[in-house]
């Protein structure tokens, strides 16, 4: 598998099939949001069930990454302002 690398790209994570979201894998989609930002690119996650949305919710992420309920809303998915919550770690 080859992955194209260049500011501008836009990841997009399917969470479709994703039934559940604990603090791990939160922490796993802020790592990947940070480091897609790292090379200029955007993360995107795309279609996730209720419980990871109340999941996302809860922890506050619905506000720093993008989510949309299906592929067509990604068109417009504005990524270019990173979110200072997303910065380095210190």
């Amino acid at each position: 598998m080859r992955v194209s690398h260049g500011p501008g790209n836009l990841l997009v994570l399917d969470l479709s099939g994703v039934t559940s979201c604990d603090a791990l894998g939160l922490g796993l989609l802020i790592a990947t949001a940070r480091r897609a930002r790292s090379f200029g690119d955007g993360l995107c996650l795309l279609a996730p069930s209720p419980s990871v949305a109340a999941a996302l919710g809860a922890a506050g992420l619905t506000r720093l990454l993008h989510v949309h309920s299906d592929l067509g809303t990604t068109a417009g998915a504005v990524f270019a302002v990173p979110a200072p919550e997303l910065g380095a770690a210190a």
